[in-house]
């Protein structure tokens, strides 16, 4: 909102408590916890080795965001992965009994350019735009030039109006008890244990987008 200043007469203020919530925010998110908002991507994704998955970009009621959250859900040889059950869970929560992709056009930072640009892309529109509850867990891991870096991974999906996890919608059940379990059984940053080299530079970037080495 523009503040049209008269410098001559009294300055006088209302409190804008969205305005006030954002001021040390970053425009990323980049801690621990859980949040509400929408998927503003659902795109379609194949590892080189042959693992399904779908890349997820987050965006929190404050505008805040969180990109190449990807999950992986049927390996190679057509079998089941946990991140299989993150999605079952993700569809319970949105109430869905089925999705499909289609081709469409989604949002993607060129590194290049260095700004977003649309691109065409398989798409799954029935998890975008939707408001939804995501626990994001920060973690390390290890890239390809050795250094440590850290990113933002999908822990856990609620109901964002409810707050009702998964197991809870599908018990029917009322009052919401999982989340905060889930909540205290997060890590503020989960470290990378066995690592080769110690005290090398951090890189927070969310623009990391390294695929796990098992993948």
């Amino acid at each position: 909102m523009q503040l049209l200043l008269n410098r001559k007469s009294v300055m006088k203020y209302t409190l804008d408590t969205q305005a006030a919530r954002q001021a040390n925010t970053t425009g990323r998110i980049t801690e621990t916890g859980a949040y509400t908002g929408i998927f503003t991507k659902a795109k379609k994704v194949v590892s080189q080795k042959g693992v399904i998955g779908i890349e997820f970009s987050f965006k929190d009621e404050f505008d805040n965001s969180a990109d190449y959250l990807t999950v992986w859900t049927v390996s190679k040889d057509g079998n089941q992965t946990y991140g299989y059950k993150q999605l079952m869970a993700l569809m319970t929560c949105l109430r869905l009994n089925e999705i499909a992709s289609q081709s469409g056009l989604v949002e993607e930072y060129d590194s290049v350019a260095k700004q977003a640009i649309n691109v065409s892309a398989e798409v799954y529109p029935a998890l975008m735009n939707k408001q939804i509850g995501v626990l994001l867990q920060a973690e390390e891991y290890e890239k390809s030039t050795g250094e440590i870096g850290q990113r933002m991974n999908l822990f856990g999906f609620f109901d964002a109006a409810s707050r009702l996890t998964a197991v809870e919608i599908l018990d029917k059940k009322t009052s919401p008890e999982v989340l905060d379990k889930m909540l205290g059984s997060m890590q503020p940053i989960k470290k990378l244990k066995n690592t080769k080299q110690a005290g090398v530079q951090v890189n927070s970037s969310n623009f990391d987008n390294e695929i796990p080495s098992w993948v």
